[in-house]
């Protein structure tokens, strides 16, 4: 396996290509509610979508980064992170992120994408990097601090997200115009957010 992350502005046309089918098929998973936001044959006119926010919004061109994955020449997964727009010393992760059914079982959001993401954050003197999640998820950050049976995973390290302390809100949160729960860890042991003003 030879893993390489490619932003989605320095993706070829035959890479992109690879990629918006690679969506195509995460789209068709309708066993896992994400999928709706990965993919719709309309997605110009659907701003949910991923596509859409990739070519027709500047959430990842102007205020963040969009980041796809590959094994070799194969799209393997995909993740975004970008500047919040209610705090500025906070980015938020983690977005979009999609792993192709085989990749599941590697810890590829935990060793490839997330680290990634949280060097961007540090790069652009962010104080703190959060990730959200939507009601059908929310116990996500639970089953992420257990190790499920037969998995090898080695401690974290500082490149891993949540290496220096793991915050997680007690009540949800309204992050754009969706009910989330959110954990974050600080960047910087000065951030200070009332996240009650964004319930």
């Amino acid at each position: 396996m030879t893993y390489k992350i490619i932003t989605y502005q320095n993706l070829n046309t035959v890479q992109k290509q690879d990629f918006f089918i690679f969506l195509q098929e995460a789209g068709k998973e309708t066993n896992q509610p994400a999928s709706i936001n990965m993919w719709d044959d309309d997605w110009m006119n659907k701003n949910h979508t991923l596509p859409y926010l990739l070519e027709k919004s500047n959430r990842f061109s102007e205020f963040g980064v969009y980041n796809v994955l590959f094994d070799n020449d194969t799209v393997i997964a995909c993740s975004g992170i970008y500047t919040s727009g209610f705090c500025p010393e906070l980015a938020i992760a983690g977005t979009r992120t999609w792993i192709k059914k085989n990749y599941r079982n590697k810890s590829i959001a935990r060793d490839f994408l997330l680290p990634t993401e949280k060097k961007w954050a540090i790069d652009n003197n962010f104080k703190a990097i959060a990730i959200c999640f939507n009601d059908y998820n929310k116990n996500m950050p639970t089953i992420w601090n257990r190790r499920r049976f037969g998995e090898k995973r080695t401690p974290r390290q500082s490149h891993h997200l949540f290496y220096n302390d793991m915050n997680e809100l007690e009540f949800p949160v309204t992050i754009q115009y969706t009910k989330q729960w959110v954990v974050y860890e600080k960047l910087d042991p000065s951030f200070d957010f009332d996240w009650s003003s964004i319930k």
